[in-house]
């Protein structure tokens, strides 16, 4: 299994006039949408970066606009593999799979206590009293889980199980994240650099 990482944390507004003339007008129309050059930068590369990922499996693959299924879940519907993808503080991380998958990375960072009953149970709330960094660990598998179903985070995260979630601690550009995904594959690590997409 390949889980490409593409950090865009260090994009400026004048970069992201490539990114945006490389996507399709609805994912530039979406991208646009956000306040900060990081978020825009990161729905910009995301797509790339999916796309990118489908053309090493598949050359003959042409990236069209991604359509959005009913709980807000992306989808290429001619693409011929599922995928997932997230992002948080400028770093994108995509998967595909021959099943559905879901992936989720968030930066580790303390945590509102009011946060927390969400996505833990109450005896995980516990054990994150003793070990801060769990909690994140936590959400990235419950939302990994909701986006492998389809149905998003508006469903009762705390009954989402955690098993069959694979979770790696990343330390990237000098930030500290959990990725989780839906899969026991251990995975290749394929980083790119953001301006790679553009060729």
């Amino acid at each position: 299994m390949k889980v490409y990482l593409c950090d865009c944390a260090k994009l400026t507004e004048r970069d992201l006039f490539a990114f945006f003339a490389a996507l399709p007008p609805g994912r530039r129309a979406y991208a646009a949408r956000y306040r900060h050059a990081v978020d825009r930068a990161t729905a910009a590369v995301g797509f790339l970066l999916v796309s990118r990922m489908i053309r090493d499996r598949d050359p003959d693959f042409s990236p069209s606009d991604w359509t959005i299924g009913e709980h807000g879940k992306p989808f290429l519907p001619d693409a011929p593999v599922a995928f997932s993808l997230s992002h948080a503080d400028g770093l994108c991380a995509a998967v595909l799979s021959d099943r559905p998958i879901g992936l989720d990375v968030e930066r580790i960072r303390p945590l509102r206590p009011a946060m927390l009953p969400r996505f833990c149970t109450p005896d995980e709330i516990a054990l994150c009293e003793n070990d801060p960094d769990l909690a994140v660990k936590i959400w990235t598998q419950r939302e990994a889980k909701a986006k492998e179903n389809g149905r998003g985070i508006g469903q009762k995260l705390t009954s989402l199980p955690t098993e069959g979630v694979t979770s790696h601690r990343l330390k990237i550009g000098g930030r500290d994240f959990f990725l989780s995904y839906t899969a026991n594959d251990p995975p290749e690590i394929v980083t790119l650099k953001p301006e790679e997409l553009l060729k």
